[in-house]
């Protein structure tokens, strides 16, 4: 049976539920070994950190699909633009890229160990899920190709809600899509601003998933260290 107090469990999707297998540095390098280029994977990963983290966010409102597409592609471009433009551009970075976008929409991702068993035994208790996620549309393939998008009642994703975390107006989308009140709901994230403190800004209950114990200052009792211990988390809520 399922926690009395809270109906509905909010997942946040990428270095959560599922992560780059190779690292984010020995995909990008193993990709532009193929292409032409020579980068050093820890250069590549620093670069990336300082693209992404200058990137504007990744939501795109009021658009097609078909545009959406388009605009998701072209802000993952700009970003690893900029990332070679610091570590080294090499002649083939177009076909590079290409091929670079499809990896990460399926063969780079791998989930963590405890990932399906507690999905699978959260909608076994009648649990209501979803995922709140700064992702792009690839999401749906990544989570197929995982094995775990069937767990999942509703996805709010950045690209298509228009907002990206910890803005509120994608928890508010999420909660309306649910059909859930805040008091209702727990979400689960890696991110300290963007799943922590973005929803409990809102008044939804928030665990910090901090794998590597990091976060020192967030009190045991809103934290985890792996998926497992949200039925911990459920029974003393």
């Amino acid at each position: 049976m399922r926690n009395g107090n809270i109906n509905t469990i909010f997942f946040d999707a990428a270095d959560t539920l599922f992560y780059i297998e190779k690292g984010l540095g020995k995909t990008y390098a193993s990709v532009a070994n193929k292409h032409g280029g020579d980068p050093d994977p820890d250069h590549l990963r620093k670069a990336f950190s300082k693209a992404f983290t200058s990137a504007p966010p990744l939501a795109f409102g009021g658009v097609s699909n078909k545009e959406r597409k388009v605009l998701e592609k072209k802000y993952w471009r700009d970003i690893v633009e900029n990332v070679y433009t610091e570590v080294g551009m090499f002649e083939e970075f177009d076909a590079h890229f290409d091929e670079l976008f499809e990896v990460f929409r399926s063969e780079a991702w791998a989930i963590f160990p405890e990932t399906k068993d507690i999905l699978r035994s959260l909608k076994e208790k009648n649990y209501n899920l979803g995922i709140i996620s700064n992702f792009d549309s690839r999401v749906y393939d990544v989570m197929k190709d995982l094995e775990i998008h069937e767990y999942f009642d509703k996805f709010v994703i950045s690209s298509e809600a228009g907002h990206a975390k910890p803005d509120p107006n994608i928890f508010h989308i999420a909660l309306k899509e649910m059909g859930s009140n805040s008091k209702q709901c727990l979400h689960i994230g890696d991110h300290i601003y963007n799943d922590f403190h973005g929803a409990r800004a809102l008044g939804i209950r928030a665990l910090l998933l901090d794998r590597e114990d990091e976060y020192e200052s967030i009190g045991d009792q809103h934290k985890i260290s792996n998926l497992k211990e949200i039925h911990k988390f459920l029974d003393n809520a």
